[in-house]
């Protein structure tokens, strides 16, 4: 096999694909020559090279969302692992393993004032579970390699590994030390490395542990608070068994993935926005479980932290504390699958609900209305943000969905919608990334993708668009409600005055989506009231070998005005 003749470098690639890593996003450079060389000769890794690391960090982030595993991402020295900065930063919290291995000049030459050489090792440590700085050069000064250095190396590899998968899954990085010279190569027989292999924790907790949290619990008036997570159809299950009892509810955002039976449990702003101070005391959990990341909903959180309960449990790996309604009592470090449908099995054989029996139904009646008012509310508003991606999340044809941060996360947890899986970064809740996510996510998934995205997001990630990579079988929604709509209503900019409100935070861009999507090559269709939406829908949704892209244009203004009348309950 001709590969790298660099055996510290081919120890490397070769231990991290025996770890199972099928899938490589790798950026062109010299540093990393020898990287990209041992990496070529593992043919069971799909590569995609993507000359902007930015772009591939965010692609690599989108694959590992959909395949659940993990994802290597290969760079040169220099500012490119800088690049990789947002993406690694919304996989750590998104918890999402990306192996980062990055090229570097050699120790020696750091503040030498060589090309492309920075203080590279440690640079993400911030946003990784750990970094490892590995020397791939001879320490032999006649140049060979020795057995303690191979040791050191697979010993170092195999940990970064482990730390990647254990707990909460999350980025590692690999900063490796390359010396001249680069490109040599040479024909060597194939080697299998020593793997290191970790045994799980528990992933329940004990008999007596268990049962005591069900003693505590028991007739309590307990809320189950899902953020967003992938799909897991054992925690599926185990989440409709305890909300079946009659004194659990359920607050499941669309992005955690869960399929209540009653759907429009994501719809939580549209209930909690319309309920009485006397309905919100007397709806107060004495119990919250908290699974999955952050939520989208500011007012959930208000709500929680001004109506605080007796006991907040927060189950699930995690590689921080997080205390996010400011009155958590337990932390499960378990898979919260295991722990739900435990406890839904000890609270189910209970008769005793302490009065509480009518939790549920109390909620399901402020749920039943708040849906119906929030419908003819839609019904009747005019053409605006919320009308069409009302019937954009109702008609579209959904399999694997991606959110844009900003104006569309937000609107999509007021709409009652289904579809195989949803997405969107929010790890850190960034816009940039948003469409390389989604492409990185499409690549590896064999159905349908659709992202749906704000205009401010589409143009800040337009350039991924060049790389010539996003498949046919993945369809583009852009709503164009001019820049930054998101800033026409949330509290903390909409009151600015209209001339700095617009240059400073809306941003209109002065370039047409349209016309910048035409010019890369796409199909595009533009609607801009709800007949020409219907029509593009139905375009969109028709077989084609482009990818298509539907550019809805909404007014800015109106559409900010509707959004405040539908949280004031006119």
């Amino acid at each position: 096999m001709l590969t790298t003749a660099n055996q510290y470098v081919r120890l490397i690639i070769d231990c991290i694909a025996s770890h199972g890593v099928g899938t490589a996003y790798c950026s062109p450079g010299s540093r990393n020559a020898p990287l990209l060389i041992a990496l070529e000769s593992h043919r069971e890794i799909l590569k995609h090279v993507v000359v902007d690391e930015r772009s591939a960090a965010f692609q690599a982030l989108g694959c590992a969302l959909v395949e659940r595993t993990p994802v290597l991402l290969v760079c040169t020295s220099g500012t490119a692992v800088l690049n990789y900065a947002p993406a690694v930063a919304e996989a750590y919290y998104a918890g999402v393993p990306l192996i980062i291995v990055s090229a570097d000049r050699p120790s020696e030459w750091i503040d030498q004032d060589d090309s492309q050489t920075i203080r590279q090792f440690g640079v993400l440590s911030h946003i990784v579970k750990a970094s490892y700085d590995v020397r791939a050069i001879p320490e032999d000064p006649s140049g060979k390699y020795t057995a303690g250095g191979a040791w050191r190396i697979n010993r170092t590899v195999n940990e970064a590994m482990l730390k990647a998968l254990e707990g909460k899954p999350g980025p590692v990085h690999i900063n490796v030390q390359l010396g001249e010279p680069l490109g040599m190569m040479e024909e060597i027989a194939p080697e299998s490395p020593r793997i290191v292999e970790q045994i799980e924790r528990a992933e329940a907790l004990s008999k007596m542990a268990m049962q005591e949290i069900i003693r505590s619990l028991d007739g309590k008036k307990i809320m189950l608070v899902a953020g967003f997570m992938r799909p897991d159809n054992k925690l599926d299950r185990a989440v409709r068994r305890l909300a079946a009892l009659p004194n659990v509810v359920v607050m499941a955002e669309t992005l955690s993935n869960l399929h209540t039976p009653a759907r429009h449990a994501s719809m939580i702003d549209a209930v909690l926005c319309r309920l009485t101070e006397e309905e919100k005391e007397e709806l107060r959990p004495e119990v919250i479980i908290s699974i999955g990341g952050a939520l989208v909903s500011r007012m959930l959180k208000q709500y929680l932290r001004l109506n605080r309960p007796d006991y907040h449990i927060t189950v699930g790996h995690s590689n921080y504390f997080c205390d996010c309604f400011q009155s958590l009592t337990t932390k499960v470090e378990i898979a919260p699958a295991g722990f739900i449908a435990a406890l839904a099995a000890g609270l189910s054989k209970s008769v005793n609900h302490g009065g509480n029996s009518d939790f549920a139904e109390k909620w399901l009646l402020a749920r039943k209305r708040a849906a119906a008012e929030a419908e003819a509310y839609v019904a009747s508003a005019p053409w605006s943000d919320l009308t069409a991606l009302h019937y954009l999340l109702t008609h579209l044809k959904l399999d694997n969905l991606f959110l844009s941060n900003g104006t569309v996360v937000r609107y999509s947890q007021l709409i009652a919608h289904s579809c195989h899986a949803e997405y969107c970064n929010r790890g850190v809740s960034g816009i940039d990334g948003t469409t390389a996510t989604a492409v990185g996510g499409a690549v590896a998934y064999s159905g349908d993708t659709t992202l749906i995205s704000g205009d401010m997001s589409w143009l800040y990630d337009s350039g991924v668009s060049t790389l010539g990579n996003m498949p046919g079988r993945m369809k583009c929604v852009v709503i164009d409600n001019s820049g930054g709509g998101i800033f026409r209503f949330i509290k903390s900019t909409s009151s600015i005055s209209p001339e700095i409100l617009d240059t400073y935070f809306c941003a209109p861009s002065d370039y047409s989506v349209s016309d910048i999507a035409e010019a890369y090559g796409y199909d595009t269709f533009e609607a801009n009231d709800l007949s020409s939406l219907e029509e593009g829908v139905k375009w969109l949704d028709a077989p084609s070998d482009l990818p298509g892209i539907l550019v809805v244009h909404t007014p800015p203004e109106v559409s900010a005005e509707v959004l405040k009348g539908y949280f004031a309950g006119r």
